[in-house]
This record gives C-alpha cells, sequence and structure tokens, in this order.
C-alpha cells in the first residue's frame, strides 16, 4: 500500500510551481516556521518531532528535534538562538496530552517544567511576533461549551499577559474551533475557525474584526499575501 505522498511545495505568487522537496514518508506534516539560520521547519505529528528543509538547497535536511515527552505538539515556534516553544495540546482521539507550551533549548533538550502552564489554555496553534508568543486556544478541547480564545505570553519568561474571548472581545462570539494563525505584513493577526476568519488589532486589546464568515469553512491554516504580490497583479 503506497503511503501518501509528503513534501514542501514552493510556489510563486501566481501558484507556478517552483520547487518539490521530498520528505519522508509517515512523516504526517503539519505546521512549520522559518528560522534565523534561513532553514524552514516543519512539524511531524506521528513522529512527534520538527524537521529541518533547506529551501535555498531545495533540500530536507533531517530531524531538527524529537518531542519528548508531548503527546500531540499542536504548532511551535522558533526563537533566534535556535531554541523552539513547542505547543501540547489534547490528542484528538486518545484525549491525553498535557495542555501546556514547553520550551527547547538550542541543544535540543526540554526544560523538565513547562514554559506556560496556563489553566485556562488548550492550545491548538502559535505564531512568534514583536516579542510574544500569541496561542489559539479551545477550552476544554472538543467540549460543546469550549472557551475559544487567543493568549498573550511573554518570549522571554513565559508570563501571561493578554487573552482576547468572546467576554471582552465582541468579534470573538460565536468562533468555532479556530485553527490557523498568521500576521500580515501590517501586524494584523489573522485566525481561520471552522465558521470565519477574524482580524485581531493586538496593539488595541478587544479591537477585532469578522473579516469572512462561513459555516462550511472549517479552515485549517491561513497565510497573509504580501501587499507587493497584490500591487503587481494589478
Amino acid at each position: 500500500m503506497n503511503e501518501p505522498y509528503s513534501g514542501v511545495w514552493l510556489l510563486g505568487f501566481d501558484g507556478t510551481g517552483v520547487a518539490r522537496i521530498e520528505l519522508p514518508p509517515g512523516l504526517e506534516p503539519g505546521g512549520g516556521a522559518f528560522g534565523a539560520d534561513g532553514m524552514y521547519y516543519v512539524g511531524s505529528r506521528t513522529r512527534r518531532s520538527i524537521e529541518r528543509v533547506d529551501l535555498a538547497a531545495r533540500r530536507y535536511r533531517g530531524e531538527a528535534l524529537a518531542l519528548d515527552g508531548i503527546a500531540f505538539p499542536r504548532g511551535f515556534a522558533v526563537l533566534g538562538d535556535g531554541a523552539f516553544v513547542v505547543a501540547s495540546g489534547t490528542h484528538p482521539v486518545l484525549g491525553s496530552g498535557r495542555r501546556a507550551l514547553f520550551y527547547y533549548g538550542a541543544d535540543g533538550r526540554r526544560s523538565p517544567d513547562a514554559f506556560v502552564d496556563d489553566p485556562e489554555l488548550d492550545p491548538l496553534d502559535l505564531v512568534l511576533h514583536g516579542g510574544y508568543l500569541y496561542v489559539t486556544s479551545e477550552f476544554p478541547f472538543g467540549s460543546r461549551d469550549a472557551v475559544v480564545s487567543l493568549r498573550r505570553y511573554d518570549v522571554r519568561t513565559g508570563a501571561a499577559a493578554d487573552a482576547w474571548s468572546a467576554g471582552n472581545t465582541p468579534a470573538f462570539a460565536g468562533m468555532k474551533r479556530p485553527r490557523g494563525i498568521a500576521f500580515t505584513e501590517d501586524g494584523t493577526l489573522l485566525i481561520c475557525a471552522q465558521n470565519c476568519v477574524v482580524a485581531v488589532d493586538v496593539g488595541r486589546f478587544g479591537s477585532a474584526r469578522v473579516v469572512a464568515r462561513d459555516d462550511r469553512l472549517a479552515g485549517q491554516s491561513l497565510a497573509a499575501l504580501p501587499d507587493a504580490s497584490i500591487a503587481a497583479r494589478k
């Protein structure tokens, strides 16, 4: 039986395929982030690891980090010194997993204590921006009464900074199962959910707006198209 193909595609802004970088079979890749070293890092849920891809050379460079002790990884950030912060969430089938963020040093070793241990956090994805870690959360995961929120933590200390939810941000009302998270060039944070896409002004707490709503969306990830590429197509 053939395994599903795993790879990284490089595409032009017009959708033209530039290159295809093959990954080892069985990785089940999901989520990625650029590192300060120029590498592109890809998460693997089946192997519970983070893999390294050299986009310049268009080659797979092997495992960068083994995610020991994490039952179901839910996104990661690459820090400037080569360290990682990894979200540990609830397994969608087994229901197991410690809900926290963990710190892995540049040597690959995980700190024994959680970097962020927030009792109201059940992480789904995270992104690093402006000295903070932004994490989408559905707590408790899978519950009909789950509270959807966007939570912010200091990347230096892991200290909690802010938490957006329907109680303080009207645009979050009715949001279900937030998944993808990304920043635009102007610093707006976009969240893709099962039924909508929300834009958050992280500089003004409580300021957010729904930019798209569709109950058939079932969004898993998103990326912001650079303004330069839009101008080039006009």
